[in-house]
């Protein structure tokens, strides 16, 4: 009975050669398929490897702190944006040299040279700034005429007109001195302000200076999310 069994596995083992040999066939198949597959792509990402860099430099300069199309990292100003072009793409970002290039914000082409068709594409999330006009007449107290602007702004216009009788001599932005006239100011003022805190308007005046006497026009930002693709082609 022992040698029996003995027999027995000894056939099964031979049975499984077989098997064992075709899997490890296929497992080799595998394996070089694999192989091949990967060179393909390394080859394919290092056909154009100066293109490559020339897409990633572009779109790193584009949205850069000292980019003329942003106002500060990875923000890009919409105004600035709507005037981009081929030429001033050229000239702000040299180092796509002679290449065809396609700048795309989200599904819209804001600049491009020439026609690619293919080459290397680069994308990066931003944020876009736009900035509109907003104008208010804040109320004023007559004895500590002084006003804060809802929102942050990089500037604002001041509208002063102050009633008979009466002479501002002294406007301030957050205790900083921005307008002075000891003959009065009247009229309106473009005043620069700081964009990182919100200001905080006081007047200096000799008399009443009620609702009214006073406008304000300023520019608050609203953003949004958005890809920025670079197409750098050969």
């Amino acid at each position: 009975m022992r040698r029996e069994r003995r027999h027995g596995s000894k056939g099964r083992a031979q049975m499984n050669l077989p098997a064992l040999a075709v899997a490890l066939l296929i497992l080799t198949m595998v394996t070089g398929l694999s192989v091949g597959i990967a060179d393909r792509a390394l080859i394919g990402a290092d056909r154009n490897p100066t293109t490559r860099r020339a897409a990633v430099a572009t779109s790193e300069r584009l949205v850069s702190a000292d980019s003329p199309l942003t106002v500060r990292s990875n923000v890009v100003n919409a105004t600035t944006l709507d005037g981009f072009n081929a030429s001033r793409l050229t000239a702000w970002f040299p180092v796509v040299g002679e290449r065809d290039v396609r700048i795309r914000l989200g599904e819209t082409v804001v600049a491009k040279r020439g026609s690619p068709t293919g080459g290397v594409t680069i994308r990066r999330i931003v944020l876009v700034e736009n900035r509109s006009a907003v104008t208010l007449t804040p109320p004023l107290s007559t004895s500590d005429p002084q006003f804060t602007l809802p929102r942050r702004t990089p500037n604002a216009t001041l509208a002063v007109h102050p009633p008979d009788g009466t002479t501002v001599s002294v406007v301030r932005a957050n205790g900083r001195v921005v307008l002075r006239n000891a003959s009065g100011i009247d009229g309106r003022f473009h005043v620069p302000l700081s964009r990182f805190e919100t200001t905080r308007f006081s007047f200096e005046a000799d008399g009443r200076l009620p609702t009214g006497s006073v406008n304000v026009t300023y520019y608050p930002a609203k953003t949004r999310k958005a890809v920025l693709a670079v197409t750098v082609d050969a």
